[in-house]
This record gives structure tokens, C-alpha cells and sequence, in this order.
């Protein structure tokens, strides 16, 4: 070891140090900088039962996609951080559907739900409920 040393230690100066530690510097806010482009991809969840096919950022459902449910139904619109957020479009497959705004996965702000029946209930949301009623 104190061979090793004695043959490598005319490197270690400051001057050595500091050029290293700026490049892993620049190195590593490369990577955190790359890792925060979107790219598209498909993430398959919940042991294959849902299909994402969409902009994906660090792993997460983040921009415009499409995610499709083992039962049928189908949401298409904005993501943010794995969650609904934005203005999107949520279809079920038992015949109603929601168009309008989505904040962390509910409806919430402006939106148009169609019931099975064809009954339509257009207005402010808030956590999924109506706020139109009367």
C-alpha cells in the first residue's frame, strides 16, 4: 500500500482535486438534467392490468397519454406525476364519460359528465361531485 501511495501521490494536488470535483459536478447535472426530459414511452402497471402509453419524465406519467384498464375504460389527456392533471377525457366502459378539467385525478374545475343514460351535467367539479345542483 505505501508503494501504491509513494507512486501516486505526486497526483493528488489540489489543483487535481478541484479539476475532479468540478467534472463530477457538470456529470452529475448532466444526469439530473437529462433525466427530466420527457421521452415517449409504454409503462405497463398493477401486474400488466394497466396500459400507459404516453410522455414519461423520471419514470412517471408526465405530459400527454393515453391509459387503458384492464376493464375497458380509458383516460386520455394531461398527466402530472403519475396523476391525472389537466384537461383530459375519461371514458368507462360502462357507457359514461367526463370531459373537463383533472386535479390529481378527480375532476375538478370545468367539465361535461355524461351519465349511461345520456343524462349531461355541465359545470364546476370539485373532488369528482358536481357543484351545479340544485
Amino acid at each position: 500500500m505505501k508503494d501504491l501511495y509513494e507512486k501516486y501521490s505526486i497526483y493528488l494536488t489540489r489543483q487535481n482535486f478541484e479539476i475532479f470535483s468540478v467534472m463530477m459536478i457538470v456529470i452529475f447535472a448532466l444526469i439530473v438534467f437529462t433525466s427530466s426530459i420527457p421521452s415517449q414511452g409504454v409503462l405497463t402497471l398493477d401486474n400488466k392490468t394497466i396500459k400507459y402509453d404516453g410522455n414519461i419524465v423520471r419514470g412517471k406519467m408526465n405530459g400527454q397519454g393515453t391509459l387503458t384498464f384492464k376493464n375497458g375504460d380509458v383516460y386520455k389527456g394531461s398527466f402530472k406525476n403519475g396523476s391525472f392533471n389537466g384537461k383530459g377525457t375519461f371514458t368507462a366502459k360502462a357507457g359514461w364519460k367526463y370531459e373537463g378539467d383533472f386535479v390529481n385525478g378527480q375532476p375538478e374545475g370545468q367539465g361535461v359528465l355524461t351519465t349511461e343514460g345520456k343524462a349531461v351535467y355541465k359545470g364546476k367539479f370539485k373532488q369528482g361531485i358536481y357543484q351545479n345542483a340544485h
